[in-house]
Parts: structure tokens; sequence; C-alpha cells
């Protein structure tokens, strides 16, 4: 299990290994309670990858393709613990991730990979 945590740690980037939240209480390294699964959609369809850690201090963050998502990007739409791609399209078909980070670390989630449905 530790292998898994390093390796995920590992994946993260410098600068989201030192955005992590500092507050007080947020000494704990994060859990993931629900990570992104992988999903098949046709092209022009909608799609909504889910996550969630603890504690709920915890900073959540997507990437697509190793890349930061902001809110908006791509026309991504970044919720409270969910990302909506509204319409799929050949720029957001990749590999997601979710990092979830406090001041005591960062952890990324499994990835889950949106590939478009063969029609």
């Amino acid at each position: 299990m530790e292998d898994v945590w390093k390796a995920r740690l590992d994946s993260l980037d410098e600068k989201e290994k030192s955005s992590s939240v500092l507050c007080a209480g947020c000494n704990e390294v994060p859990v993931f309670t629900e990570e992104p699964v992988s999903m098949v959609q046709k092209l022009g369809g909608s799609v909504m990858l889910r996550c969630s850690a603890q504690p709920a201090s915890a900073k959540l963050i997507w990437r697509l393709n190793g890349e930061q998502l902001l809110n908006g990007d791509l026309d991504v739409v970044l919720g409270p613990g969910s990302l909506l791609i509204p319409a799929l399209t050949n720029l957001t078909l990749g590999r997601y991730q979710c990092v979830a980070s406090t001041g005591a670390g960062a952890l990324a989630s499994v990835p889950a990979n949106v590939t478009a449905a063969s029609e």
C-alpha cells in the first residue's frame, strides 16, 4: 500500500506539492473516499467524473493528461467533488486524475480514461 501511495505522490509536479492548503487541523494526509472511473461516451455526449477525499478540508484539483484544469478550460465545469464535460470532444478525451492536497501532503487518484465510443 505504501508503494501505491509513493507512486501517486511521485506523479505530482512540484507546483501541486507546494500548493497544499495550510490550515489548523489540516495535518492529515488526504485519503480518497471516491475516485474517478473510466468512461466511454459518444462524441457530443456528457461525462461526469466524481472525486472526494478526507479530510473534508482537502483541496481538490483535476488534471487532464498531466495538465491542471481550471473551471471553464475546454468548456469543462468543475464543481465540489465533480468534473462535468457537457459535450465530449476530441480535446476532452484523455486521462483524468483528481489530486487531493492538505498541509500534510498531496495524493493523486487512480487515472480515469475518457474515451469515445465508436459509432
